[in-house]
């Protein structure tokens, strides 16, 4: 095989790599899919759950139900890493549909102390009524700065897809205050 082949070779692998790549990049932020009625995101105070759904794939091993939908502080996706604050998507489908099962992935940098940077488990999402996909700072190694993003997929359709940037407090104080009393199981 000539030089000129394998260049072309090597530029083709590449254009068939990229279409995926370049869509996730492509996504407005928020993004929602026509199966979505309203996605409203946000910073919130986190409450103590009512009830634990096994999540294997958490690093918690579940996720917290908690007894109503939070009262977002701040529309924002700056988030200040500081226990006791929550932050998430308040998402409801279109009328009549029951998206289920819906898997919630969460890409976030890596804890400390295990080095998980993926948890996802299993949810629904309804036209019912809003339901609450999010994440609350509970203990000091879930505090990692950078990039969370959070998405659901269900039948292998992408149904939304956010960026959060986490940030040290001192970078955000007004919300970063507040919340301490809010806590958690």
């Amino acid at each position: 095989m000539d030089r000129h082949t394998s260049m072309i070779g090597t530029a083709l692998a590449i254009a068939m790599a990229l279409p995926q790549a370049v869509l996730a990049q492509d996504l407005p932020n928020p993004f929602k899919s026509a199966l979505i009625d309203s996605l409203v995101y946000g910073v919130y105070c986190a409450e103590g759950p009512i009830e634990l759904q096994e999540a294997p794939d958490t690093a918690a091993g579940v996720v917290n139900i908690v007894p109503g939908l939070p009262e977002m502080r701040a529309v924002t996706t700056l988030v200040p890493a500081q226990i006791g604050i929550g932050f998430g998507i308040l998402i409801e489908a279109r009328e009549g549909l029951i998206l289920d099962p819906a898997t919630v992935t969460i890409t976030h940098p890596p804890y400390p102390d295990t080095g998980i940077e993926v948890e996802r488990w299993v949810t629904s999402i309804d036209g019912d009524g809003p339901g609450l996909i999010g994440f609350s700072f509970e203990v000091e190694s879930e505090l990692v700065t950078g990039r969370w993003t959070f998405e659901a997929e269900h039948q292998g359709d992408l149904l939304f897809r956010i960026d959060f940037e986490v940030v040290p407090p001192a970078l955000l104080p007004d919300l970063a205050q507040g919340c301490s009393g809010a806590i958690l199981s």
